[in-house]
């Protein structure tokens, strides 16, 4: 009886045993979902706190910083392009850099450069005239805009040009996207335009 009682006593201390390691086991994971679900919910609160998101060239050279909403990536650039931003829905953002020209204005530079850069279409149509536009620099950029018949799609695009005099060079920002879409991307030109930064020597800024 003394030999039941005893067996009986070890297997009611194993059950005990096994039941505070569940339990233990149990907490571990309640408290792993807390701290997850308290992180992402941060994660989240951060995301919505910061509408926008920063792109920069490779050598923190330039940056844009635009709308989520446009859903950009940035691809690895072609074509001697600074940076290049792409968004599935053909909404295209190409930035380069061409050397200064002395004694010339910023604007006679555009006007001479569009001449040459319109004969690259086969097809093109509303060529805007050079027009002033507000930048986050000290100085005003100049910009202008027309359509072209993409070949390879048979889509009309619409294509911004902007132009933007730094102390090293001109800033070229081609901005593109389909015709169609205008009125989805009414805002894009003077975003990209007033979001732009020129970095220098010791990270100052133009």
């Amino acid at each position: 009886m003394e030999n039941d009682f005893e067996m009986n006593k070890k297997l009611n201390l194993k059950k005990v045993f096994i039941a505070i390691i569940i339990a233990l086991f149990l907490l571990v994971i309640i408290i792993e979902l807390i701290v997850n679900t308290f992180k992402n919910s941060k994660t989240e609160k951060i995301d919505n706190s910061n509408p926008n998101s920063i792109f920069m060239d490779n050598e923190e050279t330039i940056s844009l910083n635009l709308s989520k909403k446009y859903e950009l990536t940035k691809y690895i650039p072609k074509q001697n392009y600074l940076l290049e931003l792409r968004s599935q829905n053909n909404l295209n953002i190409f930035v380069s850099k061409k050397d200064l020209i002395e004694n010339r204005s910023l604007k006679d530079v555009i006007s001479a450069d569009r001449r040459q850069y319109i004969g690259n279409f086969d097809a093109y149509s509303n060529l805007s005239d050079v027009n002033e536009i507000s930048t986050s620099g000290e100085t005003p950029g100049y910009t202008y805009s027309f359509h072209y018949l993409d070949s390879n799609t048979n889509k009309t695009f619409y294509l911004q040009i902007i132009w933007i005099e730094s102390k090293t060079g001109y800033y070229v920002i081609d901005i593109e996207f389909p015709l169609d879409e205008l009125n989805t991307y009414s805002n894009i030109i003077t975003e990209t335009a007033s979001s732009f930064r020129i970095y220098e020597q010791n990270d100052k800024q133009l």
